[in-house]
């Protein structure tokens, strides 16, 4: 069974009241940077989009970050019809559906990794790949881009059907060569004779970008790695690198949300692999879950832990701290309403000690937990206030706004020395005082969210998908709002409200684009 239709019969169900989006971690300091002017660009995916007459091809607009913020100036439309780039636009291909940046090839300037997960490799429907674009100084380019699939060569694994490698990406430096490395989601992925349990592809940068050198496959079969393969558990569905025990070198944490944990199917549970001079290794891997010794929260059907991930610094210690989305915890009787377990990072990694549960239901924490809300089903982590520790931003698609079901908000946390606090939390949406667009039903405002110091002003901005947005008459072509960052933290300030009738910006509104789906600035 495709992860499309499972995920389409857990809907049928009630387990899961939305189709869902991206989501992007912010790491480091301006990443997303792809033509190296010190402002983070942003990379929007579209994978609804129509390319030659083809539907659901897919594709992605780039627009360039400056003093001012994005502006329309250089921005790109990229396709696997454009020219020179590898592969061609197919039926329902989704290109863009995932996004992650990161310097392959350590010339300064960001590179970006698209994923395609729904693209034929050979003979095998659905088995996914992932193109490359390189930058420049005049941004992205098609120069030396790169079509990468499990049918490529030396890559470890085969191209089978319905894999969908590609539907998840996140890039960091795992070596510690600096140069960034990319994990690949393949949850659809069959791993001895179990029906897809998942796993991870690992691909390492080097002076030419990503190769097939020392690659590496993960899973839960993998020797030394903590549980074990399961029916349908969706190992890699969402990704994160973040340096969390502070050595200098990426970690990867891979969210498994419909792991059984417990004895309750779906509860969810997230492996990690630390990084080290080889790459990641299975040396001190940990399995997380809600069931774990002092973890927050029990585990529950269907609660999704690990649906969402996000990596960074929340208490400024210098090792990052991990962020997971509880798409589906209940609280307090609000069925679904979703909250974010938050592990805080060490030198030993992640730990226990310190960690948090947040929901709309915590103290001081702005609104409240309603049933379906689905808080946490996107996360970003950036210095949205330039204080030197990262904040989180917290998507909550389904949140009914003025009566609106579904409009969607997004809540924002502070880091602080003790980590993540009420203190000063936001809560936005498109009815925020000042903030562009109004909120409608199931426009998913905060279904994908990327956090990047667009204007290089040392704060980190962020980046809210509402690719369900209606414009004008047209269904759900998508937009993308920008919340600007400062010693305040997020504003309405200059905010911007971006889609492909954006003055300048290539191609049109059309009907299902779904631009915002997934974003990646950082």
């Amino acid at each position: 069974m495709t992860r499309r239709l499972f995920l389409a019969w857990l809907i049928a169900l009630g387990f899961v009241s939305f189709w869902p989006g991206g989501a992007a971690s912010a790491l480091g300091a301006v990443r997303g940077d792809f033509n190296g002017d010190g402002s983070a660009d942003l990379a929007v995916g579209v994978p609804g989009e129509d390319v030659g007459g083809v539907d659901g091809a897919g594709a992605i607009n780039v627009l360039y970050g400056g003093p001012d913020g994005l502006s329309g100036t250089g921005n790109q439309l990229w396709s696997q019809d454009s020219a020179a780039v590898l592969d061609r636009g197919e039926t329902f291909d989704d290109f863009g559906y995932a996004l992650a940046s990161g310097d392959f090839n350590g010339d300064g300037r960001d590179d970006l990794a698209v994923g395609v997960p729904n693209e034929s490799v050979g003979s095998a429907s659905v088995a996914g790949a992932v193109n490359v674009l390189y930058g420049g100084p005049d941004g992205l380019s098609a120069t030396g881009n790169q079509l990468w699939s499990q049918g490529s060569a030396g890559i470890l694994d085969a191209a089978e059907a319905n894999d969908e490698f590609g539907i998840a990406l996140s890039a960091g430096d795992l070596n510690g060569d600096g140069r960034d490395d990319l994990a690949v989601g393949v949850p659809g992925e069959d791993v001895g004779g179990i029906d897809d349990p998942g796993a991870v592809n690992i691909l390492y940068g080097s002076a030419g970008g990503l190769s097939a050198t020392g690659n590496q496959f993960w899973s839960q079969d993998s020797p030394g790695v903590l549980d074990a393969p399961g029916v349908s558990e969706f190992f890699g569905q969402a990704l994160a690198i973040g340096d969390l025990n502070g050595d200098g070198r990426g970690d990867l944490a891979v969210g498994v949300p419909y792991e059984d944990v417990a004895d309750r199917p779906l509860a969810g549970a997230v492996n990690v692999l630390y990084g080290g001079a080889g790459g990641l290794s299975a040396t001190g891997n940990q399995f997380w879950h809600q069931n774990r010794a002092g973890v927050r929260g029990v585990p529950e059907q269907p609660d999704f832990f690990g649906w969402s991930l996000s990596a960074g610094d929340l208490n400024g210690d210098g090792s990052d701290d991990l962020a997971v989305g509880v798409l589906n915890e209940s609280v307090k009787g609000a069925g679904n309403a979703g909250a974010v377990n938050v592990l805080y990072g060490s030198a030993g990694g992640l730990s226990a000690t310190g960690n948090q549960l947040w929901s709309q239901d915590s103290a001081g924490v702005a609104n409240a937990a309603d049933p379906g809300d689905n808080f946490g089903a996107a996360l970003a982590a950036g210095d949205l206030n330039g204080d030197g520790r990262a904040d989180l931003a917290v998507g909550v698609p389904r949140e009914s706004v003025t009566n609106r079901r579904g409009a969607g908000a997004v809540s924002v946390l502070y880091g602080g020395a003790e980590g993540l606090s009420a203190t000063g939390n936001q809560l936005w949406s498109q009815d925020s005082p000042g903030v562009l667009g109004g909120a409608e039903q199931f426009d998913d405002f905060g279904d994908a969210l990327s956090a990047g110091d667009l204007n290089g002003d040392g704060s980190a901005d962020l980046a809210v998908g509402v690719p369900r947005e209606d414009i004008g008459t047209i269904d759900s072509p998508g937009r993308v709002n920008m919340l600007y960052g400062g010693a305040g933290g997020l504003s309405a300030a200059g905010n911007q409200l971006w889609d492909q009738d954006s003055a300048g910006v290539l191609d049109a509104v059309e009907r299902g684009d779904q631009f915002g789906f997934a974003l990646a600035a950082g």
